[in-house]
């Protein structure tokens, strides 16, 4: 019986692989984030917020009420910052933690990322293509871990990671259906 999934899921992908050839887009992205996902990220976004919050307080030597200090917004950027970057990955280490997406090292897990990434997704091949995707891209972040063993115990390792491999899989997707998830 799995033997006969994974002929399956090969030749789908296959299938897949062979559309991208052809350059014509072959899945459907979702319109929009799963409400549950939208959640989690807001929560997470609180989290950093008042984190950052509380460092750059704590370096002052000053307080404030978190009340007014969360409710100022900025616009968003199409390049990010070292800075800017570190932040949006531990935002979504935040999301995998709390989706438990991420083993017991802290790494994204495949069937953890699959099911964040394809919530709601009603298009086998952008199924597919997220698989792929996902597969992929933390094969390359684990071959990067593999030859570089100390790189774990860097200073916001996980958070970059997260970044990665968000970044990654969102590429792959885009490469694989033609369209941006």
């Amino acid at each position: 019986m799995e033997v006969a999934a994974c002929l399956v899921l090969l030749a789908a992908l296959a299938a897949l692989t062979s559309a991208v050839d052809e350059k014509r887009p072959l899945c459907k992205a979702p319109t929009s984030a799963p409400r549950k996902l939208e959640k989690v990220i807001n929560q997470c976004q609180e989290e950093i917020k008042y984190a950052l919050l509380q460092e750059a307080l704590s370096v002052l030597g000053e307080t404030v009420s978190l009340r007014t200090a969360l409710t100022r917004n900025r616009s968003k950027r199409e390049t990010f910052t070292g800075e800017e970057r570190r932040i949006a990955g531990c935002l979504l280490q935040c999301v995998y933690r709390k989706m438990k997406a991420l083993d017991e090292t802290g790494f994204p897990t495949a069937t953890g990322l699959v099911k964040i990434y394809s919530e709601g997704v009603e298009d086998r091949n952008y199924y597919l293509a997220t698989i792929q995707g996902v597969q992929q891209c933390l094969s390359r972040e684990l071959q990067n871990r593999n030859k570089n063993p100390s790189i774990v115990k860097a200073e916001g390792y996980s958070c970059d990671v997260a970044y990665d491999v968000f970044n990654c899989v969102s590429e792959e997707i885009e490469q694989l259906c033609g369209t941006s998830p």
